[in-house]
């Protein structure tokens, strides 16, 4: 775990899609490219397929779905395993390492205005918050305890094209300048793929 996410200062985490699923807009599991500023590739995420029950839920319930991913990193050795039940309004994300070890959580909250994450360590303690404005749909900011902003996780454009027939999803993860543990840089990462489930997961749909 530890050379994944001390790997680069920036990680890149970039949707995989399969053309059979934007042609037809049928749902597989999850899958992301873990990169680093160069774009050389130091992992990859995957969603768990659970069989029939997985693939229906993935239809219907879309981005509320319960699910299970796994990191790897670039030996193909997983490293973190997140998991996340179904959910109505506010979810929790629940970090572990490969051996069943608590990393920390991931939990969305209550907003009027803002769109609002609590990120806990191992012992569910809240460490920093990503807290963004509902119009800066592709902004992050992540804000440590004192309540300086000390870095961000942010969607990048993909252009025309890619941003109406698909949503497939880049985003970028910036450590900033905050001293971070390496738990806590796991859970920052895991927060960037609760963003993409919570935030972007229906663009196909809405498009």
């Amino acid at each position: 775990m530890n050379q994944l996410v001390n790997k680069s200062q920036q990680i890149m985490i970039q949707q995989v899609k399969e053309w059979g699923e934007i042609i037809i807009n049928w749902e597989t599991a999850n899958r992301y490219k873990l990169m680093d500023i160069n774009k050389n590739e130091i992992g990859f995420v995957a969603e768990r397929h659970k069989g029939l029950m997985t693939t229906l839920g993935r239809q219907f319930l879309r981005s509320h779905r319960p699910f299970s991913v796994d990191i790897f990193n670039e030996s193909k050795k997983s490293v973190l395993h997140l998991s996340r039940k179904f959910f109505f309004f506010f979810s929790n994300m629940f970090i572990e390492t490969n051996e069943g070890v608590r990393v920390g959580a991931v939990r969305r909250r209550f907003g009027i205005l803002n769109k609002k994450y609590d990120l806990c360590d191992e012992y569910g303690r809240v460490f920093a918050t990503v807290k963004s404005p509902f119009w800066k749909i592709w902004t992050f900011p992540i804000i440590d305890r004192s309540g300086k902003v000390q870095g961000a996780i942010s969607k990048k454009w993909g252009g025309v094209l890619k941003e109406v027939f698909t949503d497939a999803d880049c985003f970028l993860l910036d450590y900033g300048q905050g001293a971070w543990t390496d738990n806590q840089r796991a859970v920052l990462l895991a927060t960037a793929i609760s963003i993409d489930f919570d935030f972007f997961e229906d663009n196909n749909s809405r498009n």
